[in-house]
């Protein structure tokens, strides 16, 4: 089992127009096969970032179907990718292994 993060780092003032569009996205990685997402938006630290994380079983079936989304997205998907790249200065992709 792996914990993924997506953190991004927005534009100022931007972050809820992030984390809108990260609620989306969890939405659709839910239904994908992926549990227990959250959105978060920052309180302390560094300012304007937004962060979808979430738990995968597989990589491989991840990745697999990541790719295949965005070989075809459909026009809801891209507007929440064109919000995404509007609103973000900046992304990181952060993956850990779950220890049980």
């Amino acid at each position: 089992m792996y914990m993924m993060r997506l953190v991004y780092h927005c534009e100022r003032g931007k972050s809820l127009e992030v984390a809108n569009s990260l609620k989306i996205l969890n939405q659709v990685y839910t239904s994908d096969g992926c549990t227990n997402g959250q959105v978060y938006v920052d309180r302390m630290g560094r300012m304007d970032r937004a962060v979808l994380e979430f738990e995968l079983d597989s990589l491989d079936r991840f990745y697999t179907v990541l790719k295949e989304r965005y070989a075809n997205l459909s026009p809801d998907a891209q507007r929440i990718v064109d919000s995404l790249n509007e609103h973000a200065v900046e992304g990181a992709r952060e993956l850990y292994e779950v220890v049980e």
